[in-house]
C-alpha cells in the first residue's frame, strides 16, 4: 500500500512534475475508491492495490523497461533524490534509536526494508498487496538476500502480538487510509510497540495540492493535523524536517514551541493558497512531514 505520491516532493533540486495518470489507472481508482473510503475489507484493499500494481508492471512491460531491483514504480513514479533522502533519514532515526525489532508498514518497492535490515536489526515488512510483495521478494532474491522478512498484512489489523517491536516505520502509506482507518491503524501500531517505542511516519503534505482526498490518497494531512491524530492515539510527536535532517550529523527533533511555530507557518501557507503557487516556489516553501512519535502510557 506504499504507492508513492504523484504530486511532487518539497525540496528537490530537480523537482518532478506531477504525473498524468493513464486511463487504466483512473478506472482502477474509480472502481475501488468509494469502497476503500468506506473502510473496505482487507480483501478489498488487496484487490485494489494488486490491480494498481499490475497496471504499473504492465506499463513497464509496454515500455520495455523491465523490472529492476526495487522497480515496482520505476516506470510510473521513479524514486527521486527527495525520496532517497527520506529513506536515509528513516534509517538514521532507526540507528539513533538503536531499534532492534523493526516493523515497516507498506513494503512498496522494498528498498527501505532492505536498508533497515542493513543496520543488523530484525526487520519485518508488511503490505496488503500480493503483487507488491512478490516484486519485493523477487528483487530481494536477485540480490541474494534473505532479509528482511516480507509478509502479507493490513495496516488496520497488524498480524503481530502486543509489544513485538521497538520501532514501526511507514513511508507514503498513511494517506492511503481513510481517517477512520488511520485511527484504527494508529491503535494497532501502539499495540504492537513495546513501552516507549516509536513510530516514524512520512507522508505528503496536504498544502501541496490543497486536497484532503483524491484518488487512492484517501486522507492527506498537514503537519499539524498528523500530530493531532498521533496525540489522540497516545503518542508524543516530534517533527523531523527531511531537508534539514539530511544536512546534519544528528537528527534535529522539533517539539514544543518549535513545532507550534512550524504548524503556524504551515497554516499561514494555507491562507496564502500555496497550492496555487508555481511548482518551484511551493517545492521550497512547503515543509516535509516526517514525524517521530513515541508511545506514551499504556497501549490503547
Amino acid at each position: 500500500m506504499a504507492h508513492r505520491s504523484n504530486g511532487g516532493s518539497p525540496g528537490s533540486a530537480s523537482p518532478r512534475r506531477e504525473r498524468r495518470k493513464g486511463q487504466c489507472e483512473v478506472a482502477i481508482e474509480a472502481r475501488w475508491r468509494d469502497r476503500l473510503l468506506a473502510g473496505g475489507a482487507s480483501t478489498d484493499f488487496a484487490r485494489a492495490y494488486d490491480d494498481l500494481h499490475t497496471e504499473f508492471l504492465d506499463q513497464q512491460a509496454a515500455k520495455h523497461t523491465g523490472v529492476t531491483s526495487g522497480g515496482l514504480y520505476d516506470c510510473v513514479n521513479p524514486r527521486d533524490a527527495v525520496e532517497d533522502r527520506v529513506r536515509s533519514v528513516v534509517v538514521r532515526a532507526a540507528d539513533e534509536l538503536r531499534a532492534r525489532r523493526i516493523l515497516e508498514v507498506g513494503t512498496g518497492d522494498g528498498l527501505t526494508a532492505r536498508a533497515l535490515a542493513g543496520l543488523g536489526a530484525s526487520v519485518c515488512s508488511v503490505d496488503v498487496s500480493c503483487v507488491a510483495l512478490s516484486e519485493a521478494k523477487r528483487a530481494r532474491s536477485a540480490l541474494g538476500l534473505s532479509l528482511p522478512y516480507l509478509a502479507l498484512g493490513d495496516a488496520r489489523s497488524l498480524p503481530f502480538p502486543d509489544a513485538a517491536f521497538d520501532l514501526v516505520v511507514s513511508e507514503n502509506m498513511v494517506e492511503h487510509l481513510s481517517l477512520g482507518d488511520m485511527r484504527r491503524h494508529l491503535g494497532e501500531v501502539r499495540r504492537a510497540l513495546d513501552a516507549g517505542g516509536h513510530y516514524a511516519v512520512y507522508t505528503p503534505n496536504r498544502r501541496w495540492s490543497g486536497r484532503v482526498s483524491a484518488g487512492f490518497h484517501l486522507h492527506v494531512y498537514t503537519l499539524g493535523e498528523l500530530c493531532s491524530e498521533l496525540r489522540r492515539a497516545g503518542f508524543a510527536p516530534v517533527w523531523i524536517e527531511p531537508r534539514v535532517a539530511a544536512r546534519m550529523a544528528s537528527l534535529p527533533r522539533v517539539r514544543g514551541l518549535g513545532l507550534a511555530l512550524a504548524v503556524g507557518y504551515e497554516h499561514f501557507l494555507g491562507l496564502l493558497r500555496v497550492d496555487l503557487w508555481p511548482y518551484a516556489l511551493k517545492a521550497r516553501a512547503i515543509p516535509g512531514i516526517m514525524v517521530l512519535a513515541r508511545s506514551v502510557g499504556g497501549s490503547g
